[in-house]
């Protein structure tokens, strides 16, 4: 097997130059011809992964965490070359979703091993995402959120980006325009999920599966106690309660328009997506995707 292995410096566990030493080996073990490339900025990964499916490499594989993912599945849609994961990001989303290890070794041995299924993709103004597009609240913390502090501390910048966000943040009116009805309500937060895991474990759409050909969509409206109650609901989402709250309202469909008044901020696969309004239209099986033999697929 021929495979380009696209890694980016900037992932969360990229330890240059031995782990892309320790990588070529264990890829060369498993009898997999892997040439690793690096990227240096912004829309490197969608550049070279376009080039591999052209010229008919078996296999891109993307080396970072989900927004080197996002970057490489944008470059491979349309083509039939398959995109595996080696999860060395900050937080890896997809690959604890589709059951990819976390471990390097693990991970290229998975690689190795695993087979092709096809997954759904989200597309959003014409930008394909594989997990999520989020709207208000998250989009916020997102473009607050200082790269050399997220160097310097990891995902606790988050954290710090979430707090600083919540001493301002307003809910705001949105309205989604989806082919089975038009809703409308003040909000903080709406999710457009195309798989289940947000963070981590942390299970924001619990129903959505990323091969079921529909988006799950999760609004946060504004409580009666405003950003208190706002608390409360991300605090229950952390317990898995979140969706019995009065004002989180869950929708399924396979097509959204969201608007709001004023605009608000938009990310995809956690970075930056401009500002709303914002058409997302769901994929069916667009891009395929290595997965364990031992994984479940997609939940």
């Amino acid at each position: 097997m021929r495979a380009l292995l696209i890694m980016n410096p900037a992932a969360g566990r990229w330890k240059p130059p031995d782990m892309q030493k320790r990588i070529g080996r264990a890829f060369h073990r498993h009898g997999i011809a892997c040439e690793i490339v690096v990227t240096e900025k912004a829309g490197d990964g969608f550049s070279l992964a376009r080039q591999a499916a052209e010229h008919g490499w078996d296999l891109v594989i993307a080396g970072g965490g989900d927004g080197t993912v996002n970057e490489i599945a944008n470059g491979l849609v349309g083509y039939q070359t398959p995109l595996a994961i080696l999860p060395i990001g900050s937080v890896n989303v997809l690959a604890r979703e589709l059951e990819i290890p976390l471990n390097v070794n693990r991970a290229v041995r998975a690689i190795a091993e695993g087979t092709p299924q096809h997954i759904d993709l989200g597309c959003a103004n014409g930008r394909y995402f594989t997990l999520m597009a989020g709207f208000g609240f998250d989009a916020e913390v997102v473009a607050n959120l200082l790269q050399p502090i997220k160097d310097w501390i990891g995902t606790s910048a988050y954290v710090l980006s979430c707090l600083e966000t919540l001493a301002k943040y307003r809910a705001t009116r949105v309205t989604l325009e989806m082919p089975e009805e038009t809703y409308s309500a003040k909000a903080f937060l709406v999710l457009v999920a195309n798989a289940s895991t947000y963070a981590y474990d942390l299970k924001i759409a619990p129903l959505a599966v990323p091969d079921d050909g529909l988006l799950d969509i999760c609004v946060f409206e504004r409580p009666l106690t405003d950003r208190i109650g706002f608390v409360h609901q991300v605090a229950d989402m952390f317990i898995n309660r979140h969706m019995y709250h009065k004002a989180v309202r869950y929708f399924r469909t396979s097509r959204v328009t969201v608007r709001s008044d004023p605009e608000i901020l938009v990310q995809l696969d956690g970075d930056s997506f401009g500002s709303t309004p914002v058409e997302v239209v769901l994929c069916p099986r667009a891009l395929p995707v290595i997965v364990p033999k031992t994984s479940s697929g997609p939940k």
